[in-house]
């Protein structure tokens, strides 16, 4: 059933490295295997992944605090020591009872894990207004408000992959499929279903690339979209050729 196969997913993610797919592989499975994943929070999520009840019957799998790059089990430690006595209710009172350093903060800021709190780039501004000294008493500093943009959502996702390798919300290719698709690349997915016998153009992540010893040196690559991956066979000649791209 559903829950069987989230708590499957959860394992999987909770055991890497292992295997033969990354993380960002193994969400976008679970994605495509109706799983739904939510990204990290500062309130909700624990050091791993989890398994978060979102309505009755319902589970998502809850993005770990350790998906962050930066953030060590020293830091966790501090948030979950703070957190046991009460959710945080605004970036101030997060920062004043966990003490973490700024660069810390930042991180989990621009990884989405408080966007409870607000939207990312005044979350980024208010942090930075702050007189933040790590280890010491009392937070001090004045507020100046400002204007800003909202983060766009391609920026916002290319800061998940930076800081997580992944983004827990969608796949980076999304934001680049109204273009490609008026340009007549296809998807990974219709590549399989529609594309058998014929020439085709298709664009991804090379989430997996291999080039064996024993293949003469024919390299392979796994080529990830939102719709699915699709294995590629580079013969030597073409990569001589292309090595660069």
């Amino acid at each position: 059933d559903v829950y069987k196969r989230q708590a499957f997913y959860c394992a999987l993610l909770n055991q890497q490295p292992m295997g033969f797919y990354p993380p960002e592989v193994l969400i976008g499975d679970a994605r495509r295997h109706n799983v739904a994943t939510l990204p990290p929070d500062i309130n909700r999520s624990d050091w791993r992944y989890t398994l978060e009840r979102t309505a009755p019957g319902r589970w998502a799998l809850r993005t770990g605090l350790h998906a962050i790059s930066g953030l060590g089990e020293q830091a966790w430690g501090r948030i979950a020591a703070a957190r046991a006595g009460g959710s945080f209710a605004h970036l101030e009172d997060f920062c004043r009872r966990t003490r973490l350093p700024q660069d810390v903060v930042e991180n989990l800021i621009r990884a989405g894990a408080c966007d409870g709190f607000g939207e990312r780039r005044l979350l980024l501004w208010a942090g930075a207004s702050l007189d933040y000294r790590p280890d010491e008493l009392e937070l001090t500093g004045v507020n100046i408000a400002a204007t800003l943009p909202p983060l766009p959502d391609r920026a916002a996702t290319a800061w998940e992959y930076e800081l997580m390798g992944l983004s827990p919300r969608q796949q980076m290719m999304v934001h680049y499929r109204p273009a490609l698709r008026a340009a007549g690349v296809l998807t990974t997915g219709a590549v399989k279903q529609e594309a058998a016998g014929r020439k085709v153009r298709v664009a991804g992540f090379a989430v997996v690339r291999q080039r064996p010893s024993t293949a003469k040196g024919i390299v392979f690559y796994s080529l990830e979209d939102e719709s699915g991956l699709l294995d590629l066979v580079v013969k030597p000649d073409t990569y001589a050729r292309l090595r660069s791209v």
